[in-house]
């Protein structure tokens, strides 16, 4: 005997409770929205991407600022983070998570393309600093290159 699934959770269903409420937007309702439409984008699907961001607008219309100050604050946090996470203390240490900075990278560009669509412009100095921290983690990035030919 299968179990009934549980209903997925919807975060656009969920913002538009807190929007309809009154209760306080948060970046966790952002970040799961964002992560949604940026997802998307990545994916390839702009068409749907393009189609979520105007549910957003839409849903969000009434409580546009506390929206806005929602997305900032959730893309502040995840920029803060990956700019910590490519500190050149780090880097070097044989214990450094690279496999989590880079998923934990993609997640951003995820979430700034969705505010991107949706229409939130992030301060450039934010973007700025996320640039730099790229910078610094780009190396490790590249596949090491191998010994040199042998025959001269």
């Amino acid at each position: 005997m299968s179990q009934a699934q549980q209903p997925q959770h919807d975060p656009f269903q969920e913002l538009a409770r807190v929007c309809a409420s009154k209760r306080r937007i948060d970046r966790l309702h952002a970040r799961e929205v964002l992560l949604a439409i940026g997802e998307r984008t990545l994916s390839g699907d702009e068409p749907g991407a393009q189609a979520l961001a105007a549910r957003v607008r839409e849903l969000s219309a009434m409580r546009a600022s506390d929206w806005e100050l929602a997305v900032r604050d959730e893309i502040l946090m995840a920029s803060t983070e990956h700019v910590r996470s490519v500190d050149p203390r780090f880097l070097s240490r044989p214990d450094y998570d690279l496999h989590y900075t880079v998923e934990a990278r993609a997640t951003l560009e995820a979430r700034l393309r969705a505010a991107e669509l949706i229409g939130i412009e992030i301060p450039a100095a934010l973007l700025e600093r996320v640039a730099a921290a790229d910078r610094l983690l780009e190396p490790l990035l590249r596949p090491e290159e191998p010994p040199g030919d042998p025959r001269g």
